[in-house]
Order: C-alpha cells, then structure tokens, then sequence
C-alpha cells in the first residue's frame, strides 16, 4: 500500500493555509461533479468517464501534492474525504437515473457512508477528532472510484445502459462488490477506534453525565 504514502516524509504537520495546489485540486473536483451528473443523465457518457476518470486521477494526485511540496493542511484533511463522499451521493444518484446502477447498490454504499458520518459528527460535537482514514478504507474508496467509470465502459462499448458490454459489465461488478466489502471492513475498522478510545477514556465525556 506504499502507493497511498508516496511523497511522504517524516515530521510533518497539518497547517492552516487555505490556498493550496492540493485544496485548489479538491475543490476543482466538487465543482465538476454537477457536470458529471448533467452528462449522465442526458446520456453524454463519454465526457462523463472522462471527468470521473480526472477527478480519480486527481482524488490520489492532491494527497501526493500535499506530501510532496509540503502543504498538508486540516482543511485538505476535510476536503479530501468530503469531494469522495459528495461524488458518490451526486454520481450514485446521476448511475440509478440513467439505469447505469440499480438503486439497492447505490443505498448499500450510502447506508456506511451516513453511518461513519453520523458517528464522525458526533466526535467533532463532543470535541474529540475521528479516527483517521485507514490504508483498507483509502483502497475501498479508490476501487468505488474506478467501478464508477468501468461501467460507463461498459455501457459506451455496449449499447448503452440497457445493453452494456457483458464482460466490461462483470469487471465493473467484480470492482464494485469487491471495493464495497473494503468500505464496510473500513467502517468496521473506524468502529472499533472509537469503542477502543471510548473505552480508554479518551473521549470528552457529555457536559450533562
């Protein structure tokens, strides 16, 4: 997994800079993705991979921009996560409209999302910080990426979403089923940090206990 840590280097911190190459980069991604939900549903699916295949490419190029020219920041850290979640409400929906992804598969993968959210929020509410994102959870969320844009190979090299190209079709399953049993062990992983610190004591107890 040297890949998700490459440019890294030892001592360093987050900052509070704002305008950075890799916040720029981040907030370029969550721009583009109302575009990418116009393209989908009026059937544009060619630009539509590209802009996902851009905005994986980019999800990975700002965290190695931060590592490499130093400016890692706490809003990059809230970014970064953020653009990942906000494209798979926006292109989750965007897929299930175009009859690219049924519906059921679009709710499993916000069932975890808005169950890590609600456990995060709370953290931040009580003044503690979440648990930082795992190596298995950097892994689910790049292969949930890469799905994305495999079935629209699928449906460009077939005809279209009603008759996608079989195997590009299974490909794109396989990466999504496989991808989405990471996000859920990441979860997992998330849940037990915060029992374990609950546990040791290290979350602020409430101002009413």
């Amino acid at each position: 997994m040297r890949i998700f840590d490459i440019g890294a280097r030892e001592g360093q911190t987050a900052s509070d800079r704002i305008l950075t190459v890799p916040n720029l980069l981040s907030l370029a991604r969550i721009a583009i993705l109302p575009v990418v939900y116009l393209d989908l549903v009026a059937g544009r699916l060619v630009r539509a991979f590209v802009l996902l295949a851009i905005f994986a490419t980019t999800d990975w190029l700002d965290g190695y921009l931060a590592r490499r020219l130093d400016q890692i920041t706490r809003l990059g850290t809230l970014l970064d996560p953020i653009s990942d979640r906000i494209l798979f409400v926006v292109v989750g929906i965007g897929f299930v409209v175009s009859d690219l992804l049924p519906l059921w598969a679009l709710i499993v993968l916000l069932v975890r999302d808005a169950a890590v959210l609600l456990v995060g929020g709370g953290l931040l509410l009580r003044g503690a910080s979440p648990p930082a994102v795992t190596r298995i959870g950097k892994a689910a969320t790049f292969g949930l990426m890469w799905a994305f844009p495999t079935f629209l190979v699928a449906a460009i090299a077939g005809d279209g979403a009603s008759a996608p190209q079989p195997v590009v079709q299974t490909i794109a399953w396989g990466s999504l089923i496989v991808s989405t049993v990471l996000y859920y062990l990441s979860a997992g992983q998330y849940a037990r940090e915060v029992l374990s610190r609950s546990r040791a004591g290290a979350l602020p107890a409430d101002a009413d206990d």
